[in-house]
């Protein structure tokens, strides 16, 4: 137990000296930069949506000399974890009791968990941004102004599709989080008008700032991709729709219209069982989460890349797919049609007709398919981080100041 006592009676005795000092700096006007405190606990595991938009808007805040960036995620680390999945800007400060080395105890944990919320009333945030819908409890006990962004309403939308537990959790903290945010970023249209049509909010608290074109590592090669192939990038859960791809690729396949694979990636979520079992159907091919670094091969390889989703809030595998030169067919729903524009076709969620009708098509069509590729990467040019983070910097600012 003491070598973690130490540990957190020294750590917090040099946050408080620290705050003594800033608070002269703010009296003598000699520290304007703006101190945001981030929850980065999406990077505890490998990234997806939500993961990748906090590392890129954090990495372009970071470029900024008027932004000091406090990293809070879990309270400490040990010799068993937990391990981070993304490298962090090194101009930024990561807080958190480092007990490696030192000997287990079960008092561990409630000592850290007490001694971080006192950390964090001592690193005095101006504002503490939450990029994954709501902020954690340690967090939410001492932030002053908070921010977080809010991704999609699934939960409100098609709760069905969720655990009844994690619809629980959501529909709690969520009403917690509207009440409490100074402000609440959209990261789509679609989204903001799914946030005022279930919560009573002030209108000029939700503001939408669509997220940048993901960028990739250098490209690796991924052995064993077939020669020709329909592409679906995702997480395999209900609210994908895959079905619908995989009833219309198997109507291709029998009539002889298309003699390719259809290649999923994308780990196997929650509910999923029956959808599971048909990724060994003939011409399928699965290959589970997929590295960044792999991502660029497998998108610029694709014939085509085919986002049947009922519904998101944003949509990152349609603008990676547009970027990377593959032509794209989406549902028609949600922010979908918002974030491809005129460069991709679109079909009813529900149609397997018209998703077979539009795969034909592109696959048939040359001049189509090099239409669709111009106008995938120019649409794919306006989503560009530097003005999400400006954007994203601007509400901060508004929020530290009222």
């Amino acid at each position: 137990m003491w070598p973690t006592v130490r540990a957190v009676v020294h750590t917090l005795g040099h946050a408080a000296v620290e705050r003594l000092q800033r608070t002269w700096r703010h009296a003598s006007r000699r520290d304007r930069k703006l101190r945001v405190g981030f929850d980065i606990r999406p990077f505890y595991e490998p990234l997806t949506g939500v993961g990748w938009y906090l590392y890129h808007l954090l990495h372009h805040l970071a470029r900024r000399d008027d932004v000091e960036i406090i990293l809070l995620g879990d309270a400490r680390i040990t010799d068993e974890g937990p391990r981070l999945h993304a490298d962090l800007p090194p101009n930024a400060r990561l807080c958190v009791f480092d007990l490696r080395g030192k000997p287990a105890s079960r008092l561990s944990r409630p000592t850290t968990a007490a001694g971080y919320v006192g950390w964090i009333w001592l690193l005095d945030c101006d504002v503490v941004f939450g990029a994954n819908y709501f902020l954690p409890r340690l967090m939410s006990a001492t932030a002053r102004r908070r921010v977080v962004a809010i991704h999609d309403l699934t939960f409100k939308r098609f709760p069905e599709l969720l655990q009844k537990e994690t619809l629980d959790n959501l529909e709690a903290l969520m009403t917690r989080e509207v009440a409490l945010s100074d402000a609440i970023i959209c990261v789509s249209e679609s989204t903001r008008r799914d946030l005022l049509h279930y919560y009573e909010i002030d209108p000029s608290r939700a503001v939408t700032i669509h997220s940048g074109l993901p960028t990739f590592p250098p490209p690796q090669p991924l052995p064993g991709l077939p020669s020709r192939y329909i592409l679906f990038v995702s997480t395999v859960e209900p609210r994908k729709n895959l079905g619908v791809l995989l009833d219309a690729y198997a109507r291709l396949r029998k009539s002889g219209r298309y003699d390719g694979s259809l290649v999923v990636a994308g780990k196997v979520g929650w509910k999923s069982e029956s959808i599971a079992t048909r990724l060994r159907e003939p011409g399928v091919v699965h290959l589970d989460y997929v590295p960044a670094a792999h991502l660029e091969t497998l998108y610029s390889r694709a014939e085509l890349f085919v986002f049947p989703s009922i519904y998101e809030g944003f949509g990152f595998p349609l603008l990676e797919a547009m970027a990377l030169g593959t032509p794209v067919i989406a549902a028609d729903s949600s922010s979908l049609p918002e974030i491809g524009g005129d460069a991709a076709l679109y079909f009813p969620p529900a149609d397997v007709s018209a998703l077979t009708t539009a795969i034909e098509r592109v696959t048939s069509d040359e001049p189509l398919r090099n239409e669709m590729i111009a106008k995938g990467k120019a649409q794919a040019a306006k989503f560009r981080w530097e003005e999400a983070a400006e954007k994203t910097m601007a509400v901060l600012k508004r929020v530290a100041g009222s």
